[in-house]
């Protein structure tokens, strides 16, 4: 155990490491000057003198191998640079962010889990069958389109022709019910098919089909038998999904002007904030290696093969 999670700690620093590297290069590469943008943002003509100040005080005009380490050194005591937008910390924009992010992730999550289930068990108890074959449709459908075109449409639906819910609220809880049924159908997209097919491998294993022998009420074979090893087998995909919704969702932010993390890593963008796109590509990153600690942890516990093997000194 303790190996293991030594292992993990020089991943993630090894991980963090290529990650600042190539966001440092990426940024670096573009041709767009920061401080000139930042005269620009305030409708100012940049003063080539003023420009050269700034560049000097900043730092830009030291070696490159210079500003990373710079830069490094800052990221590793928590000072990730100040926004050239916002004029504030990137920390404290990021940290303020992060909250409408979760909890757009958090609800989309359980409408997805509330609906995936039903649907999941509903296919693969009629397998190959009209209802079967109907489900997978519906969740083609809700993979092919893309997200943005299916939250302005229920923005348009329910918002401007219904007006059951305010267009230009942002705030509280309605303003996270549509972006999150949007984030919700992509997940149930991804998933339904996959429970589907977990069910129907576990399913045909002799333990399963020995229950059903016995006569046990199929409810107690599904919540005693069937689900304990279908999320077993879906929990290692379910932390990849949750960091992608976590860095997916700036598209959604930005449609229903939810002020994530996302939505601040958008704007940045359209402004060439470099030093809040920095911020933001390391705090995603870190988040993403967090939540597969976590996810990779409850496997171990929760899988006493794994645990096994692990203590016997491999690792499958």
């Amino acid at each position: 155990m303790y190996r293991l999670l030594l292992q993990r700690l020089v991943s993630i620093v090894g991980i963090l490491l290529v990650v600042t590297i190539g966001t440092f290069v990426l940024i670096k590469l573009s041709p767009i000057d920061p401080v000139s943008m930042k005269f620009n943002l305030v409708g100012a003509t940049p003063d080539p003198v003023l420009v050269a100040q700034l560049r000097e005080q900043l730092g830009l005009n030291d070696p490159w191998w210079q500003q990373y380490m710079r830069w490094l050194s800052q990221i590793i005591r928590g000072d990730f640079g100040e926004s050239i937008l916002y004029s504030m910390p990137v920390a404290t924009l990021l940290s303020g962010a992060l909250p409408n992010t979760l909890g757009l992730v958090s609800l989309s999550l359980i409408m997805g889990i509330i609906v995936t289930i039903p649907l999941g068990m509903l296919s693969a108890t009629y397998q190959n069958s009209w209802v079967d074959h109907g489900v997978r449709l519906l969740t083609f459908l809700a993979l092919a389109i893309p997200s943005f075109w299916v939250g302005l449409l229920l923005l348009y639906l329910f918002g401007v022709k219904l007006q059951l819910v305010s267009v230009t609220n942002t705030n509280g809880f309605s303003a996270y019910i549509l972006p999150a049924v949007t984030l919700a159908l992509w997940l149930c997209g991804l998933y339904i098919r996959r429970l589907r097919n977990a069910i129907l491998e576990v399913s045909r294993r002799p333990f399963v089909q020995g229950a059903r022998a016995l006569g046990l009420p199929e409810w107690m074979v599904y919540i005693r038998y069937i689900f304990p090893h279908v999320g077993l087998m879906l929990l290692p995909m379910m932390g990849v999904t949750m960091g992608a919704m976590l860095g997916g969702s700036a598209v959604i932010e930005t449609v229903f002007a939810i002020k994530g993390i996302g939505y601040m890593m958008v704007q940045g963008i359209m402004a060439r904030d470099f030093v809040l796109m920095q911020g933001y590509i390391i705090w995603i990153t870190m988040v993403f290696i967090i939540i597969n600690i976590i996810i990779d942890a409850l496997s171990y516990w929760l899988n006493p093969k794994r645990r096994a093997a692990i203590q016997g000194g491999s690792y499958e």
